[in-house]
């Protein structure tokens, strides 16, 4: 067992905290807001909910219709410091926003209607974090790649920053809509092996 004294112990106690502090590099910051919010559908049974899901989802394609989705808003900040011509980023702030949305119904339903749509509710539930994970990776490789921007030419330095975060949240919407063909949109859940 180890205790601490007063005086000399203290004070390299102190002197270690502070070394191993100043030490670290310095981290950029992934802030994270997530929300859930909801849309009505309507109607008793398994067929009316169906029909309104179709009709009352908020996102649809052509004839296609997703009942549930998350939405990815990413954005960045950062500052860089200049030393003999050489630009290197010093500091980066991702946001990432995620707003999951997901219909919610309005009636009272039947003990086996309810028990379906729990079911239904939990898988679209399942897809859709994955989805937000899949955002939050590419979240922090964003910050990781900002951040290790050293040494580059000052003349051509916002460029690179803006095209090495493009590439990557380029990466990250193949990355979702490759997910959504593994398991077409959800649909075949049981076919998606990546992280989750």
């Amino acid at each position: 067992m180890y205790t601490l004294r007063k005086g000399k112990n203290l004070q390299a106690l102190f002197l270690g905290i502070l070394i191993l502090i100043c030490s670290q590099p310095a981290f950029a910051e992934v802030i994270l807001s997530e929300k859930t919010e909801y849309y009505p559908v309507h109607g008793t049974g398994k067929k009316a909910i169906t029909q309104s899901l179709r009709k009352n989802s908020p996102h649809k394609k052509g004839q296609n219709y997703y009942p549930a989705y998350t939405q990815t808003d990413i954005k960045y900040q950062y500052t860089w410091g200049n030393r003999a011509g050489r630009c290197s980023v010093v500091k980066v702030k991702v946001f990432l926003t995620l707003t999951y949305v997901y219909p919610q119904l309005s009636l009272s339903q039947s003990s086996q209607t309810q028990t379906w749509w729990n079911e239904k509710v939990r898988k679209f539930e399942i897809h859709e974090k994955i989805h937000g994970n899949i955002s939050k990776r590419a979240a922090h490789e964003l910050d990781r790649k900002l951040r290790a921007l050293k040494g580059i030419n000052c003349s051509n330095a916002k460029q690179i920053i803006t095209n090495r975060a493009r590439f990557i949240i380029r990466q990250m919407k193949n990355s979702q809509a490759e997910y959504d063909r593994i398991t077409r949109h959800g649909l075949e859940q049981h076919k998606y092996h990546g992280p989750k």
